[in-house]
């Protein structure tokens, strides 16, 4: 899957919402079904959803379903008929049997359907402490899990589990959001996610946060409305800078290791196979931002 800075939700409930949602600029959207629809509206939801994926046009697409123990997922999965979705949310997920339960359900559908397996991709979005238990376990628990997402909002779930407060430098959430990325990456998982941002008012406060998850490991962020786009891809966008030092870094490094050194001074700094590993991560991401067509 191509890198995504940026996942945009529409709720499903608002069709006009989800028609204007590709003109965001978002590298992805995520179609909801789940918290931002009344649970006696949801059928309506689901159809609306349904149509909105039938659309031509899309980048890719995202559904938020309800959780499996609420009775409502399979009847959510049905709205992927039909149309063309990249993949589901997993909202509240806490545990690796529910990423199976899932996973079983995708895998049945994708049959349905004639697709290839896992070619639906499952992003759990941790919004518990107990979720933050099974990060690494829900992370390697099916091959179609491409990501896992920290729900970070000012008042949202985890942050009322927690019990602690949000300020603008993040100290609530920093063991959270931590233990997530180390539990992705070790479970093979190159893409973590961080939520929502609340306040649509402090665009500062939305480019801080940027910055704090994308130092802590991040590629990417939800976003509630298309006004924040802009501020999530200045962020997580790879600068002219990075690219050019990391393309120099690589030739360097090569040219020294093609004459028998495994560590060489680039620009003041000594450099090694680490080095050249960020630098080439740092590449392929620009690449796969900058290219259309790459991925799935």
């Amino acid at each position: 899957m191509r890198p995504l800075r940026s996942l945009l939700f529409s709720p499903g409930i608002r069709p006009g919402m989800m028609e204007k949602a590709p003109r965001s600029g978002a590298d992805a959207l995520i179609f909801d079904l789940e918290d931002s629809v009344p649970r006696d509206r949801r059928k309506e939801a689901r159809r609306h959803v349904g149509e909105a994926l039938r659309r031509p046009g899309n980048p890719p697409v995202f559904v938020r379903v309800n959780h499996p123990s609420t009775g409502e997922a399979e009847a959510d999965l049905e709205a992927l008929c039909g149309g063309k979705a990249e993949g589901v949310i997993l909202p509240k997920a806490e545990r690796p049997e529910e990423v199976l339960l899932l996973d079983r359900l995708l895998a049945s559908l994708e049959k349905r359907l004639g697709l290839e397996p896992d070619s639906l991709t499952l992003i759990p979005l941790v919004e518990s402490c107990a979720g933050l238990r099974f990060c690494y376990e829900m992370a390697a628990a099916a091959r179609r899990v491409g990501s896992l997402a920290f729900a970070g909002g000012e008042e949202g779930d985890f942050m009322v589990d927690l019990g602690g407060r949000w300020t603008p430098e993040g100290e609530a959430f920093l063991y959270p959001r931590s233990k997530l990325v180390c539990d992705a990456r070790a479970a093979g998982l190159d893409w973590p996610l961080d939520g929502v941002f609340m306040n649509l008012k402090d665009e500062e406060a939305l480019r801080r946060e940027c910055r704090l998850v994308r130092n802590l490991g991040y590629l990417g962020k939800m976003a509630i409305h298309p006004c924040q786009i802009a501020v999530i891809h200045e962020v997580f966008t790879p600068s002219a800078a990075e690219v050019g030092y990391a393309r120099g870094l690589v030739a360097a490094f090569r040219e020294a290791e093609a004459g028998g050194r495994g560590a060489v001074q680039f620009q003041g700094m000594m450099v090694d196979y680490a080095n050249v590993k960020r630098a080439e991560r740092i590449l392929a991401l620009a690449d796969g931002l900058f290219q259309p067509g790459k991925g799935r």
